[in-house]
């Protein structure tokens, strides 16, 4: 299995490359297993970080990105090593 494939057959979500926010049914994704190997904390993780997001967002409404992203280069994971941003006081 080739892990960094997950969520992105552009067939069944359109621009599965894209980070889109508000992106129809958001729940449906790999991120926290499927089937019986569902994760059982995935509502906890999806709760903490909406709650860490509503709070940065209520502290920083404006938080921007000032340089491309560098990727971590792993086949398990497919994050950032470097996000640089600036958040205007």
């Amino acid at each position: 299995m080739w892990y960094l494939s997950g969520n992105r057959d552009e067939e069944a979500i359109p621009n599965a490359s894209q980070f889109i926010i508000d992106r129809p049914r958001a729940r449906q994704h790999l991120s926290f297993g499927f089937g019986i190997h569902r994760c059982v904390g995935n509502r906890l993780a999806e709760m903490q970080l909406r709650i860490l997001w509503e709070e940065i967002h209520k502290r920083f409404p404006v938080i921007e990105v000032v340089a491309d992203p560098v990727r971590v280069r792993s086949p398990f994971v497919r994050g950032f090593t470097e996000l640089m941003v600036r958040i205007p006081t």
